[in-house]
């Protein structure tokens, strides 16, 4: 069996670029989100019920498991979404990341403003997955990016390769966030 080729110190070097730009991008999204929900919040109370609805069909407060398996594939399904699709031209990542971002700032803000949460019960509900899910999905996106580059811009099948290694790293942190999400970010935070 042929052994997979490594990635160049230069591939690594662009992926930690890409890494960096995506994580810039997520961070002015949540701005924007955060800016969105304090200047009109009638229309981010709008976005935030239609995704409350969209996460409720999902959810099964009776199975802890349950609840797992549905945030693992769906946070699968947005990661490989920003890998696969990033062949075409680097954009589907850039797209995912920048709409999460958007989302996560516009929400925390919201139920925070709303009297939903406190700040600090806010951080609890975030932070203990969000520490592996969001460096996940911009792994994800990253990988997308650099399929591109291995695919479009013929850059070479270790590129492809490396890219396809990120994605599957990306696959094992979101199973681990989905976990904390599921069975441990409740109790700390006190939602469930």
């Amino acid at each position: 069996m042929k052994k997979l080729p490594f990635a160049s110190h230069r591939t690594k070097d662009k992926a930690k670029e890409y890494f960096v730009l995506l994580t810039l991008g997520f961070t002015i999204a949540m701005v924007f989100g955060v800016i969105t929900a304090l200047t009109v919040p009638q229309r981010a109370l709008g976005i935030f019920e239609n995704i409350g609805r969209s996460i409720a069909g999902k959810i099964d407060i009776k199975s802890q498991f349950h609840t797992f398996l549905s945030i693992y594939l769906n946070n699968l399904g947005v990661a490989t979404s920003a890998y696969a699709l990033g062949v075409f031209f680097g954009i589907v990542p850039w797209l995912v990341v920048m709409f999460n971002g958007f989302i996560l700032g516009l929400v925390v803000t919201l139920v925070i403003s709303q009297g939903l949460m406190s700040p600090v019960q806010a951080l609890l509900a975030i932070v203990p997955h969000g520490i592996f899910e969001i460096p996940a999905i911009l792994l994800s996106a990253t990988a997308g990016i650099m399929l591109y580059r291995g695919v479009l811009k013929k850059e070479g099948l270790d590129v492809v390769y490396f890219s396809l290694r990120l994605y599957a790293l990306s696959a094992a942190i979101l199973l681990l966030a989905a976990f904390i999400e599921a069975f441990i970010t409740p109790a700390v935070a006190g939602i469930g």
